[in-house]
């Protein structure tokens, strides 16, 4: 027998009298409950959801906690934490006496503190009220407040809401807090579907869950959950044979591959999304401050559902992953929007969200760059927009200035001299020889709109820009969609401002909707799930009409023909399809950006860490019509695997009228078959002049279709000294 010093006995038995003291009525000058203290709001994580209704993330602070109803809970759940943490918690009135000599003489006995004698009550008093996220003082006063905060707290609350309190409040390791929390830490499963062995190891934890980790110490977790099974076996909870047959059984524990534990998919979407909540003006709701509005989410126990749908986010990451294979590729980005309504769908904004600092490309891991420069995404420190500057866009801005032209009453069978380079006089930069040039000097005789826009000659398009005015082209972009800074300079109808997918994507979007623009969606729904209260409920509303729908369609039924026989072949899926490609100068940035009626999808390819040359990849220079037209390719197919074709609709009014694509006359009986096209017009800007005599046949060097003759997609400029920066294929 261990004999305990005179001392020690009596420090014990005095506690034991001091607390049995403040169970009585009589005592006087106790503290009391106040009105916050009964209140429970703990932290609690914050989850994010799919359109579909599936879990992609939970945000959570130093405390991942999921409120759960009591009735959530499995009763042998409860039972196993009753048996091994307070036996008798449907007897007492937040203090057990009994208990509490039974510990005090154990620990006597054994010269160690090896019983607590705390109740229920009196753990979630001490975590929830005396020193919430803090380790309480270990001092006979705290006992005693403890023990009289206790005995309140069970005069004002129910039996149930304070075990159901406990059970959400208790920690259980792994950052686990509550058993919802724990469960999926340790078993991957809601709380609900526990088996009785999983709840006597969770019950088990509670006491000492560093001690008692089961990934860690096996042993002393086996030991401790059989334990608690002996313990359900001595209050009738189970049956001797039960309790037997399942203490011989393994923890079952299931650990997380570290390097899989904190991943989750759609990354660069959640990081969009994390940015909007943080700095949007649209969910002030949140917080005044990014501060407050972090908190919320981290903390607020938020159930916001989103317009990410998993099953085309899986299909972009395949296209973006199937083409830019090697380590040594260039990166991506990819947004799709659903244009009848804004909806974000899919996002890749680089290689791997993942990725360590240390590893290849890792270091540009976090750097969202399918929202480079976006506004209202980033502090007012950085001028309230997200990382980064957007990049060139190249001839895929090209479709704006089309709408554009197009909204002015400019005809598809308008011509222009299609030239090879040419001096501008009234612009600065190209009025030095040989000013602005097309692709590799590409040269073109007179040429339709129509034929400038499916082989994207630079030359007409400048021009075109000085016909209906420099500023048209960006202010027409901004109303379609791009939000990013854009500048009315001369090289802008060409592409040279810069731009993100998330804007090409939604300024694409409108073509496919007919004119109406409905701004970017990625959030639909944010439920404050403490408060059970809706705090955000996305409106939906009809969009805004920026452009009628015959401008829109006329610039489709051109931009058709980009997919169809242009620069963009390599994009096409086999139904009716609308884009244009874009690459920047010096093949710096390569652009595919495109839309059938159900999607829109942009896609960038260039190097994150500056404006690189792309000339000496594995397919040597990256053009638009390359790498970015497969990969919308790649993902397109897939996403739209389920959607019946549709071809655009073309609104009432328009005439339809068989051109001569290289003049813009009307197609003569002798007229090649792939330069007749049947395009629409708005009365009275239709052709009526017939082509008698064919146009000459092009020059052979330059058929539609090769790599050197179809476009100049660069914001070509002269450098001053004579030498005109040539515009580059897509």
């Amino acid at each position: 027998m261990r004999w305990i010093s005179k001392r020690k006995t009596m420090v014990a038995l005095a506690a034991f009298g001091l607390l049995a003291a403040s169970c009585a009525d009589w005592v006087d000058d106790l503290p009391e409950l106040t009105k916050k203290d009964l209140k429970f709001n703990p932290p609690e994580s914050s989850k994010l959801y799919s359109d579909d209704g599936r879990l992609i993330k939970t945000f959570h602070g130093e405390q991942n906690r999921t409120v759960v109803d009591l009735e959530a809970i499995p009763q042998h759940v409860q039972d196993a934490v009753i048996a091994i943490e307070d036996q008798r918690f449907y007897e007492h009135e937040g203090v057990d006496l009994k208990a509490i000599v039974r510990a005090t003489l154990a620990n006597i006995g054994s010269g160690r503190i090896e019983e607590g004698g705390s109740t229920i009550t009196q753990q979630y008093v001490k975590q929830m009220i005396i020193a919430p996220g803090e380790i309480a003082e270990k001092s006979y006063e705290r006992k005693i407040q403890e023990a009289a905060f206790s005995r309140q707290l069970e005069k004002k609350l129910s039996k149930k809401v304070i075990l159901e309190r406990y059970l959400n409040t208790i920690y259980l390791g792994q950052g686990a807090y509550g058993l919802q929390a724990a469960a999926k830490a340790y078993f991957d499963t809601r709380v609900k579907k526990l088996d009785v062995n999983q709840g006597a190891l969770l019950a088990g934890i509670i006491q000492q869950p560093g001690a008692f980790d089961p990934f860690r110490h096996p042993k002393a977790a086996k030991k401790r959950r059989n334990t608690v099974l002996n313990r359900m076996l001595a209050q009738d909870f189970i049956t001797e044979r039960r309790a037997a047959k399942l203490s011989k059984k393994p923890l079952g524990v299931q650990k997380i591959n570290e390097k899989e534990k904190n991943r989750y998919e759609a990354a660069y979407f959640v990081d969009y999304v994390q940015k909007m909540l943080t700095y949007h003006p649209r969910f002030d709701m949140l917080g005044r401050t990014p501060a407050q509005r972090t908190k919320a989410l981290f903390q607020g126990g938020l159930r916001i559902t989103t317009t990410v749908d998993l099953d085309m986010q899986r299909a972009a990451d395949n296209a973006v992953n199937s083409i830019l294979y090697d380590a040594n590729d260039p990166h991506a980005s990819l947004v799709a929007i659903e244009p009848s309504n804004g909806h974000v769908k899919a996002m890749v904004g680089g290689r791997d969200y993942f990725a360590k600092r240390k590893e290849t490309n890792g270091r540009f891991a976090k750097l969202n760059l399918a929202i480079l420069g976006e506004p209202r995404l980033g502090p007012k420190k950085s001028g309230g927009t997200s990382a980064g500057e957007g990049r060139q866009a190249g001839s895929a801005f090209k479709a704006f200035t089309l709408a554009a032209a197009i909204d002015k009453g400019v005809p598809l069978t308008k011509t222009f001299k299609g030239g090879s380079c040419r001096v501008f006089p009234e612009i600065r930069e190209w009025a030095v020889s040989p000013g602005l040039c097309n692709y590799e000097g590409s040269a073109f005789g007179q040429v339709s709109l129509l034929e400038a826009t499916i082989r994207s000659i630079n030359l007409v398009f400048v021009q075109l820009g000085l016909d209906i005015g420099m500023s048209a082209t960006t202010d027409i972009a901004r109303q379609m969609g791009v939000r990013t800074e854009l500048l009315g300079v001369p090289s802008a109808p060409i592409g040279a401002n810069p731009v993100n997918a998330l804007g090409m994507a939604s300024g694409y979007a409108t073509l496919a909707s007919n004119g109406v623009h409905h701004p970017p969606v990625a959030i639909t729904r944010i439920y404050d799930t403490r408060k059970e209260k809706l705090l955000y409920d996305a409106p939906r509303t009809k969009g805004e009409a920026v452009i009628s729908p015959s401008t829109a369609f006329i610039a489709t039924n051109a931009l058709q023909g980009v997919i169809s026989g242009g620069t963009g072949t390599a994009a096409a899926i086999g139904r009716p399809a609308a884009g244009k490609t874009g690459t920047g100068q010096e093949y710096r940035d390569a652009w595919f950006a495109g839309y059938t009626p159900d999607l829109a999808a942009a896609v960038w390819v260039g190097y994150p860490q500056a404006e690189i040359p792309m000339t000496s990849t594995r397919i040597g220079s990256v053009t638009g019509g390359s790498w970015p037209a497969q990969i919308w390719q790649a993902f397109m197919s897939p996403a739209l695997s389920g959607t019946p074709p549709s071809d655009f609709t073309s609104p009432s009014g328009l005439t339809y009228v068989t051109i001569d694509t290289r003049s813009g006359c009307v197609a003569a009986s002798g007229t090649p078959t792939e330069y007749r096209a049947s395009t629409p017009f708005t009365p009275g800007t239709e052709p009526t002049n017939v082509c008698v005599i064919p146009d000459p046949e092009p020059d052979k060097k330059k058929k539609k279709g090769d790599d050197g003759g179809r476009n100049g997609d660069n914001p070509g400029r002269g450098n001053g000294n004579g030498n005109g920066d040539r515009g580059d294929d897509d």
